[in-house]
């Protein structure tokens, strides 16, 4: 389910967004990709997130673009950040207005700027 005023930028020919089923993304989240964003399967992305692949900067010439990947059941928070190369491990909880700049592992609850590791083994549900 994608709700109302969710921004998708697909800026480079060939950029690919991909979510999966049963997944929700809420109001004002906007998603920017240059080469490829993945979300999987049954995630909760909250309002006014922000998932980016790119910074939008070259140097020398060359786009500093890499993919991000959420993989299936993540539950991100409100106001969250997403920095390109990210990926999210299934199963995990990014806390509301977090900037998740490195990769979380599975199960994992992150959260603050930037982001890191608060507690392991986490489940959540809808």
């Amino acid at each position: 389910m994608i709700y109302q005023n969710v921004g998708f930028y697909l800026e480079e020919r060939g950029a690919k967004i991909e979510i999966g089923d049963h997944t929700f993304i809420n109001r004002r989240t906007e998603i920017m990709c240059r080469e490829r964003v993945s979300i999987g399967q049954h995630c909760a992305i909250s309002w006014d997130v922000t998932i980016m692949d790119t910074d939008y900067h070259h140097i020398n010439g060359i786009s500093l673009a890499r993919p991000v990947v959420i993989e299936d059941h993540v539950w991100v928070g409100c106001k969250s950040t997403i920095l390109k190369g990210v990926t999210i491990g299934q199963g995990s909880i990014i806390a509301a207005g977090s900037l998740v700049n490195r990769d979380v592992p599975p199960f994992s609850l992150v959260g603050g700027v930037p982001a890191r590791i608060l507690k392991r083994d986490v489940k959540w549900s809808k």
